[in-house]
């Protein structure tokens, strides 16, 4: 059956290999700034509240980069294809700007510290934005079939929670005294070569074979009012907001391990909890998503996040072993969530085209790598608020200070999937038959009048 279905795939073994490849690196990139950024903050002796105000700071000059680069994919054709040489270009540079990032001088002033890590924050963020939306997008050109994008991009899950396992495994073993104590410059070369190796091949392998019918050349603001009137679009990037604006679990694993269990090495431990089921739910979601549409899946591994975040809270942490298992139970909410939520705009790209003719994929793209990087400042910055709040001091631990970590990493992490699901059940309006007739009808197999039909409007 599997072999019969691949014989309408598009893509070469090959590709798709270097596709899935890319994501490794990717994810190792992103967990090193994402979870360890608060860390590693906390260790170079900048506050709480200090670490929280400056990683919000680059996030206003973050809002226009990564709009003008989704506008700039929209609109530059290099004679190599529209994707694929940014992809060659962020291989290139995403190391170099990690490890200055992570390079900032222990001694210097706090003066200088934050405003090393606002100018390297901001390089490494222009650098991730021009490795994640061309990648993206570059799914909706490699192939026209919906089942074999949807398979690949499930198979980037695997990869990309192998990547994040691998940098969540690696760096507190690396990093700190428990470990091989490399300190966090050695560390970042370390993890750097190895997602550089990793995303490279990508970005001479790869085809790009579809666009749709040539558009015609659109001003500014002819593309954001189309992207407006896709309000499919606006709802999946919003569930996915809300969702991830509460998601400690992540940023707070390490600070757990080391300033409450006592072992920043133990954070490994917990973060492959977290990442593991990913891997494994990957194997099945394809022929998961065969079975039961992605919205009522998305809406089921939420709700089982909340619920046994809410679960773990109540039992505490006294039992490493019941904390492992509860994280794992999360992990597979989180997991199932984190692969779907990557599969809807490429939907809502093939609906933007047959409705309005335009797919503006840079753009979109450009929005979900937006918001993901909006989500990963912002949640560091709550977490360090609430540390704060909760009377938590790296420089003066107390059980009032532990047990308001405790409470951040997992009860506060349940609050966005409790707005997101009602959001994501009323708001999303497209399902997946109906995008793989309207993909039919952008291919040009059916006529659009078809498809209305077919669709039942």
């Amino acid at each position: 059956m599997a072999s019969k279905r691949k014989q309408n795939w598009v893509t070469k073994p090959i590709e798709r290999i270097a596709y899935t490849v890319y994501f490794i690196g990717q994810l190792i990139f992103n967990v090193i700034v994402s979870s360890y950024t608060l860390i590693y903050l906390l260790n170079a002796g900048i506050s709480e509240v200090t670490a929280g105000a400056i990683l919000l700071l680059p996030k206003i000059i973050d809002a226009v980069d990564d709009t003008f680069f989704g506008v700039l994919v929209d609109r530059v054709k290099f004679k190599k294809g529209r994707f694929v040489p940014w992809i060659k270009l962020a291989s290139i540079f995403m190391p170099f700007a990690t490890i200055f990032f992570f390079s900032m001088p222990m001694s210097a002033s706090n003066g200088l510290k934050c405003a090393w890590v606002i100018i390297g924050y901001i390089l490494w963020d222009i650098c991730y934005t021009m490795c994640d939306a061309p990648i993206y997008a570059l799914s909706t050109s490699m192939t026209n079939n919906m089942d074999e994008r949807n398979t690949v991009l499930s198979y980037t899950r695997i990869s990309g929670g192998v990547g994040g396992m691998l940098a969540s495994i690696l760096i507190p073993m690396m990093y700190g005294e428990n470990g091989m104590n490399l300190g966090w410059s050695k560390t970042a070369m370390i993890i750097s070569v190895i997602g550089a190796v990793m995303m490279l091949p990508a970005g001479f392998v790869i085809r790009e074979r579809y666009h749709g019918e040539k558009e015609e050349e659109v001003g500014f603001k002819e593309m954001f009012t189309g992207l407006g009137k896709n309000k499919n679009l606006v709802v999946i990037i919003l569930v996915r907001f809300v969702f991830m604006l509460t998601m400690t679990a992540e940023v707070l694993s390490s600070v757990f391990a080391q300033y409450v269990l006592g072992n920043e090495t133990l954070g490994s431990l917990l973060t492959m909890a977290i990442s593991m089921p990913i891997l494994v739910l990957s194997l099945f979601m394809p022929a998961l998503m065969r079975k039961f549409d992605k919205v009522y899946l998305h809406a089921f591994f939420m709700g089982l996040f909340v619920l046994s975040s809410v679960i773990q809270y109540f039992l505490g942490y006294g039992n490493l072993g019941v904390v492992i298992i509860l994280s794992a139970i999360r992990g597979i909410g989180y997991g199932g969530f984190s692969i779907l939520s990557f599969m809807f705009v490429p939907d809502c790209i093939e609906y933007a085209q047959f409705t309005d003719g335009r797919r503006n994929e840079g753009l979109c793209f450009a929005l979900q790598t937006f918001v993901n990087k909006l989500n990963a400042a912002i949640i560091s910055s709550v977490s360090a608020f609430f540390l704060a709040v909760m009377g938590f001091s790296a420089a003066d631990v107390t059980p009032q200070g532990q047990n308001g970590v405790w409470a951040a990493y997992t009860i506060l992490s349940a609050l966005g999937g409790v707005a997101a699901i009602p959001l994501l059940l009323k708001g999303y309006k497209l399902r997946d038959r109906e995008v793989a007739i309207m993909m039919k009808a952008n291919n040009g197999e059916i006529s659009k009048d078809t498809a209305l039909e077919l669709i039942g409007k």
